[in-house]
């Protein structure tokens, strides 16, 4: 009878690292004739959940994840955790560890020493990576649905012309389109939110919305155009470290129930708000007009070294904010 490991995945964007992982390790696997059974999470959300009877049956545990995996539900049984990287990377090593009984299984000193381990590596990463891919792990959704509408309306309902496909107005696929549109609308300030969100928890989820949605729109930078995607990550980080030093103000008993529900949330979004109409947003706006410009200036004669920098973009950190600013771009010259 097969040997039988157990195994979670899990990235911060829960789209492409976790299901790489779990395939990688599936393949090891099966190549060493081991049986394995993984269990994602995903953005879709807990995937082919492990079950106390494999657990019991299990020689032990592999977590690959880059987020946070509760361990309750494995007392007894011998754990390996790393990176999801390394799932991707090193999935015949990682099993055979489980196999050579190297992994730790949970007790008090186990606890003691993951904690101690887990603040350490909390404390270690970067913050603002951490929060800017966060924001990204909501965004996608809404660039998937958006961009493959768009692309639907485009391809069945465009009409060829000379400067491209263009859909008339009134049609079906014009209505599909506008949703799609619509959906994109949301990109920015979903990105804003939920960096603000993982910064200061829910009281920076709306200043970091109403941020993005004024860094998204036109109507505050006179000629400018909007800040764009660069002004989303601006205007999330504002929101979160300004609802976060308000929360950390000490105030009376009788307040402290609803700062989160209106002090901390209309002070922050004051502040931001004030802070990119009056001093930030015009010069970020121009920023990324000069950006845009440029970007769109090498379509032409200088097409390949385009290609090249969002061909870079794309492959240098799959699945990460690189990967979706060449997304972005790609959405902005409608590619």
């Amino acid at each position: 009878m097969a040997q039988k490991v157990l195994a979670i995945t899990s990235c911060a964007v829960g789209v492409a690292h976790t299901y790489m992982a779990a395939e990688n390790l599936e393949q090891a696997a099966e190549a060493m004739d081991v049986e394995i059974k993984v269990e994602t999470h995903g953005s879709i959300g807990v995937e082919n959940p492990l079950t106390d009877e494999d657990i019991q049956e299990a020689e032990g545990l592999i977590i690959a994840a880059d987020t946070e995996i509760s361990k309750e539900r494995f007392s007894n049984i011998q754990i390996v955790e790393v990176g999801v990287q390394k799932g991707i990377q090193r999935p015949k090593e990682l099993i055979q560890q489980i196999l050579e009984h190297q992994g730790t299984t949970r007790s008090t000193s186990y606890e003691s020493k993951q904690t101690e381990e887990n603040k350490s590596s909390r404390e270690s990463k970067n913050p603002i990576y951490q929060a800017l891919m966060n924001g990204v792990s909501f965004m996608v959704p809404f660039v998937v649905t958006g961009g493959l509408l768009i692309a639907i309306a485009l391809t069945i309902g465009g009409v060829p012309t000379d400067g491209g496909l263009v859909i008339e107005e009134g049609t079906i696929w014009d209505s599909i389109n506008n949703i799609g549109e619509a959906a994109m609308g949301f990109m920015v300030p979903i990105l804003a939110a939920y960096m603000a969100y993982s910064i200061a928890d829910r009281p920076g989820l709306v200043p970091g919305m109403i941020g993005g949605l004024i860094a998204s729109s036109e109507d505050f930078y006179a000629d400018e155009g909007d800040t764009g995607f660069l002004g989303g990550i601006i205007a999330g980080l504002l929101a979160g470290y300004i609802a976060l030093a308000i929360k950390k103000i000490p105030v009376p008993k009788a307040v402290q129930s609803v700062m989160p529900i209106i002090f901390i949330p209309i002070i922050s979004t004051l502040i931001v708000g004030l802070i990119f109409i009056y001093i930030i947003g015009t010069p970020v706006a121009s920023l990324f007009t000069g950006l845009t410009n440029w970007l769109e200036s090498l379509q032409g004669t200088s097409s390949i070294v385009l290609a090249i920098i969002v061909g870079t973009m794309i492959a240098v950190d799959m699945g990460g904010p690189f990967n979706k600013v060449a997304v972005f771009i790609r959405r902005r010259f409608n590619w």
